[in-house]
């Protein structure tokens, strides 16, 4: 199997019930009140709860790493939190913010075609591609530039968001990029060794 250093598919545990996979599931839970929160424009709440989503982001992996419960169903069940949580997020920012719909459109079709292409290579190669540097920094962007952007609309003052986002957009592409360049990499030098 070939895989990038600091990335592993083991698994410590098939357990389902793990405080790190509960952290994450609450995760999920915690969107429905941020959303409704912003949507009745209580959005002071509304980011102290997501700034408890963001909290638990790192917190599950820290305490599934600590109590050595890393599952399979926690490497799934963590990055779709996340999903859920942003993708609801700027849905909800489309619809009362005017946050751009091509922007979530291109998000999401990145994100697939990034699952996509990961689980094929797991599958017919064992191959394992783990995050970029450009995805964390997409990431970070991602969440500055949304957080202003709810704070220039409550707020009515002008904090740079768009500009902010249009940066963000092209962390988002350079990342996908990178990403679909590595796998061919992996891949090729893989048939080399064979």
């Amino acid at each position: 199997m070939i895989k990038d250093k600091n990335v592993t598919r083991k698994s410590d545990t098939d357990a389902f019930f793990t405080l790190a996979n509960m952290i994450s599931l609450s995760r999920i839970v915690l969107a429905v009140p941020a959303l409704y929160l912003f949507h009745i424009d209580r959005w002071g709440w509304g980011m102290v709860i997501l700034g408890i989503c963001v909290l638990t982001d790192w917190l599950d992996g820290f305490v599934a790493r600590k109590t050595r419960k890393v599952s399979d169903f926690g490497k799934v069940l963590d990055p779709f939190a996340d999903k859920v949580v942003a993708v609801s997020m700027m849905l909800l920012m489309a619809m009362k913010m005017d946050f751009p719909v091509s922007f979530i459109i291109i998000l999401i079709l990145r994100d697939l075609s990034i699952s996509i292409i990961g689980n094929i290579l797991y599958q017919r190669h064992r191959i394992v591609g783990g995050a970029n540097i450009l995805g964390k920094i997409f990431i970070l962007f991602l969440t500055v530039s949304g957080v202003l952007w709810i704070v220039e609309y409550y707020m009515q003052v002008h904090l740079y968001a768009y500009l902010l986002l249009q940066i963000t957009f092209g962390f988002m592409l350079l990342s996908w990029i990178v990403y679909i360049v590595h796998n061919m990499i992996m891949i090729r030098n893989m048939k080399d060794t064979n």
